[in-house]
């Protein structure tokens, strides 16, 4: 790596601090930017910042630890063979979000030859937790139970669209992209049903659907 190259990556470093930090689309596609101009560091560090949310997310898609570790083994293997071909990008998440999913349909294909009681997770849970409640103050362990169980009575695909924006904060493009939705408004429009579902279940909307309505 160029003085000029270990330089832009300790100002990313620097930026990037600690995996739980968010960091701004300028600072990822610098990220991203560095990884795809053959900076080694660069690439560990995406797979270090990354690992975590991608197997959360890997395991809502299907619950066998072992294909999902392969499968986000096998995305930053391919990442890192074809570096010098990859696109741009301002969300190294989603990108890498599209990547996981379509590889783990692809692992699904193999395992299910394999192992007969393997089958994909249709369900895609997802949970209203702790941090979630801090952002509701009214919201106590009874109330977060039944949002809970209101969430569990939800499609699959509204719980799947509810994960990508209030969870993991994409946009309605991103999700419409990963759900494979016609456009961004099929995407508005699924995740309103969903809230709409919630509230109907629940007589109420918890706080942090709202102060989040994107």
């Amino acid at each position: 790596m160029d003085n000029q190259l270990l330089s832009s990556f300790k100002e990313v470093e620097r930026k990037v601090c600690t995996p739980s930090q968010k960091l701004s689309p300028a600072a990822e596609k610098e990220l991203w930017d560095l990884f795809r101009s053959g900076s080694n560091s660069a690439f560990i560090t995406i797979y270090k910042r990354y690992f975590d949310v991608l197997y959360s997310y890997g395991y809502r898609i299907n619950n066998s630890e072992d294909l999902v570790k392969d499968a986000i083994q096998d995305v930053f293997l391919d990442l890192k063979k074809n570096y010098k071909s990859l696109g741009e990008t301002s969300s190294i998440k989603f990108y890498l979000f599209k990547c996981l999913k379509r590889r783990i349909y692809k692992e699904l294909k193999t395992w299910t030859n394999l192992k007969e009681d393997l089958i994909p997770n249709e369900s895609f849970e997802i949970t209203f937790s702790h941090e979630q409640t801090l952002i509701d103050k009214q919201i106590d362990l009874e109330k977060t139970q039944l949002v809970n169980a209101a969430l569990k009575r939800l499609s699959p695909r509204k719980r799947e669209a509810i994960y990508y924006i209030y969870f993991e904060g994409l946009t309605y493009l991103q999700v419409s992209e990963l759900m494979g939705l016609s456009d961004s408004k099929s995407a508005r429009d699924l995740v309103y049903k969903a809230l709409k579902s919630l509230r109907d279940s629940l007589g109420f909307l918890p706080l942090f659907f709202t102060a989040l309505l994107p």
